[in-house]
């Protein structure tokens, strides 16, 4: 909802600080009965301890006044007349300083409503304990005061209960009259997060946060449903809001907008229904993060497009490339088989290094076209069921003459009692094993072995591939998936790749509903272990 800025009236001080003009008044009047008592010729020198002790619960009332809205100085102010009352009793006797006790109430009046119970229960609570105490004897007698000691300060404590009692009504009844448009501050709730209003069982404003007074270019909406004019398009959602939180007696939420002041603006309206039957509302503005946002769904989708352009123009390129290089790899193969006739030994190596090139080539054109197609979200599964065992052992074959001219083992462990049925794609999960196979056989020593092992276990298909050779740091591992990411022993190989085996391999996984599990460490070798599900869900 947008809101226009505008500072609320905060009131008089004497509204802002009940508390002051009956402690105020309370002082002034025990310092004139203290001045007519004086002017009477009498001593007032055993009246001086008297009227300090009289004095500390408005000296309280006084200093307290700018915090009086919290809830301990609220309790400490109404047992500090408590105790002033109970003083009075036990010095002067038990009537008429009883009647020291109506000060409670009558100060509780000038907080919230609920504070007027708790202060009768306070007063009454006491007196009680003090009358009855009295009517059995326990209260130690009185000082034996002089009797016009004891005459002015009873009389004095009753002018200045009288003197009391109208400041504090004239207080309350100031509050109660002040013009609902106009709300009243209190101070804990500037600590919130955002506008936070509150308001009473007849869903009139009873105060506000600065924050929610400067959320209005006009006044503080003085009803609950004047947070939206009724033209407003959310103005319905805001009602079934209410209504609703009324019913369930739960907190709704609703997010809203708003243009009153002149610039569009989002906040999140939460309304809290009370056990007073009111209702406290929390206006957060939203306008900044709905544009950081915004700006994030603009940034994500031109990433996404340039990531679809960046797939189009490799798969283009790739099938491009294609059919020239089959042309390569075949003439070259032509000429290796010595079909029109011998060749020159040289030459005839030559022809052997065209067509490993161009075959090294062709599979490095098929990587960056699959790879583009599972990143455009094209690449699609052709499921069936077969043997994994017959795709690892046929893998192996294709990848044994490699591994001969590079003088690695290749061992293959399967389990020949238990079949490997699984539903996925055959012509990815071949495509898995060659270039974990090829990777394994490319960074491993002379001399080296490749493990391959397989088995079903809880439903799953556990695949790994694990070499003695160069291995990869933590950095490397951290680097896995990203695409044309190579590790150092890649710079260490006479084969170069494209840096794209891997990140392949675990997009097909995934594709799926796999995982795939990388442990390496530097001279150590390597183990990558694929988890694919046997049964398709």
């Amino acid at each position: 909802m947008t809101i226009a800025i505008h500072q609320a009236e905060r009131g008089s001080f004497l509204d802002r600080q009940p508390v002051f003009l009956p402690s105020l008044v309370w002082l002034l009047a025990l310092g004139a009965a203290l001045g007519a008592i004086y002017l009477r010729g009498a001593n007032i020198l055993p009246l001086l301890p008297i009227f300090a002790a009289a004095s500390v619960p408005a000296l309280l009332g006084v200093f307290l006044s700018r915090i009086a809205d919290r809830e301990w100085v609220q309790l400490l102010l109404m047992l500090a007349w408590a105790a002033l009352a109970l003083l009075g009793c036990l010095t002067l006797g038990f009537l008429p300083m009883a009647l020291l006790f109506i000060t409670i109430p009558a100060l509780a009046s000038l907080f919230e409503r609920e504070k007027v119970l708790e202060g009768i229960l306070i007063a009454v609570l006491i007196a009680g304990i003090v009358w009855f105490a009295d009517r059995q004897g326990h209260l130690p007698e009185p000082p034996p005061w002089d009797g016009a000691v004891t005459y002015w300060t009873k009389l004095s404590a009753l002018a200045g209960l009288l003197a009391f009692g109208l400041a504090a009504l004239f207080g309350a009844a100031a509050r109660r009259a002040r013009p609902s448009g106009q709300a009243t501050r209190t101070f804990w709730r500037d600590g919130v997060d955002g506008g936070l209003f509150e308001y009473d069982a007849e869903a009139r404003l009873m105060g506000t946060n600065e924050n929610g007074s400067a959320q209005f270019s006009g006044d503080v909406p003085t009803d609950l449903r004047g947070f939206l004019a009724d033209n407003h398009p959310d103005r319905a959602a805001l009602e079934t809001a209410i209504n609703i939180a009324r019913k369930t007696k739960t907190a709704q939420g609703l997010r809203v907008s708003h243009a009153a002041s002149g610039e569009a603006a989002s906040y999140d309206l939460r309304i809290t229904p009370l056990a007073s039957k009111g209702w406290l509302v929390h206006a957060h503005d939203r306008t900044d993060t709905e544009a950081q946002m915004e700006a994030l769904r603009r940034q994500g989708a031109m990433a996404m497009q340039e990531s679809t352009d960046k797939s189009h123009f490799f798969a283009g390129v790739s099938h491009e490339l294609r059919t020239p290089l089959n042309a390569i790899i075949g003439f070259s193969d032509m000429m290796r088989s010595r079909l029109f006739g011998p060749l020159p030994g040289k030459y005839a190596e030559y022809a052997d290094l065209i067509h490993e090139s161009g075959q090294h080539m062709l599979d490095l054109i098929g990587d960056v076209l699959d790879l583009s197609k599972v990143e455009a979200g094209k690449y699609e599964l052709n499921y069936d069921t077969f043997d994994a065992a017959d795709v690892i052992r046929s893998s192996v074959k294709m990848i044994r003459p490699a591994a001969d001219a590079a003088e690695v083992n290749l061992d293959i462990n399967l389990d020949l009692d238990q079949a490997l049925l699984i539903q996925a794609d055959r012509r990815a999960v071949r495509q898995i094993l060659l270039n974990l196979l090829s990777n394994a056989v490319k960074f491993s020593d002379k001399g080296g072995h490749v493990d391959i092992d397989a088995q079903a276990i809880d439903g799953d298909l556990e695949l790994s591939v694990t070499d003695d050779g160069a291995g990869m740091s933590a950095e490397e591992l951290a680097r896995i998936g990203d695409l044309y990411a190579q590790g150092e022993a890649a710079n260490l190989s006479e084969e170069r790749g494209s840096g794209l085996g891997l990140a392949l391999v675990q997009s097909l996984t995934e594709l799926h509903g796999g995982k795939m599990d990388v442990r390496s460490a530097v001279d150590e070798g390597t183990r990558v272990k694929i988890i694919l599900p046997l049964q398709v869900d």
